[in-house]
């Protein structure tokens, strides 16, 4: 497959860069930062580290960070579910498949009732079927999951929490 002209223009700014670093005035100042990067990026994602750099400060492109577009869509309106607040997030060390299981577990009911999981850092909000919520709060809280005791209750609207 042959390079697009546009992959040759790149090409060339790169080069440049790397001769422009090679003069840079304050070497030391570059090894601190590469010394950084190591602890802190792993191995395998520091070309890709590179890569970011290089397209978001040149303006290659104009996308915006998958982050930033996620938070500008509206949240789908789940009907015929129900929200809950869980205490049970990322911190808690397990994964939203495992948090579905002990729900299931605890509650009786099946993965199939459980609509949606929105799986956060420090808790959850989980989506169940309006048939299937009656005693789900009970069965849950005061449970242990992973060492750590769960609270469950019904979450609040959004303008409820204002």
């Amino acid at each position: 497959m042959a390079e697009s002209i546009n992959d040759k223009e790149m090409g060339q700014k790169i080069r440049e860069l790397v001769e422009e670093m090679k003069l840079y005035n304050n070497p030391q100042e570059l090894e601190d930062m590469k010394k950084i990067m190591k602890k802190n990026v792993p191995l395998m994602m520091r070309g890709y580290l590179m890569a970011y750099l290089y397209v978001t400060r040149n303006g290659r492109t104009q996308a915006k960070p998958a982050h930033q577009e996620r938070k500008a869509q509206a949240k789908p309106v789940l009907e015929n579910a129900t929200s809950f607040y869980i205490n049970i997030g990322k911190i808690s060390k397990g994964s939203a498949h495992d948090m579905v299981s002990f729900i299931c577990e605890k509650s009786g009911l099946s993965p199939e009732d459980i609509v949606s999981v929105a799986y956060k850092q420090n808790y959850s909000f989980v989506y169940i079927r309006n048939d299937k919520t009656e005693g789900v709060i009970e069965a849950v809280t005061g449970q242990t999951y992973k060492g750590r005791k769960v609270k469950m209750n019904f979450s609040k609207e959004k303008e409820e929490q204002l």
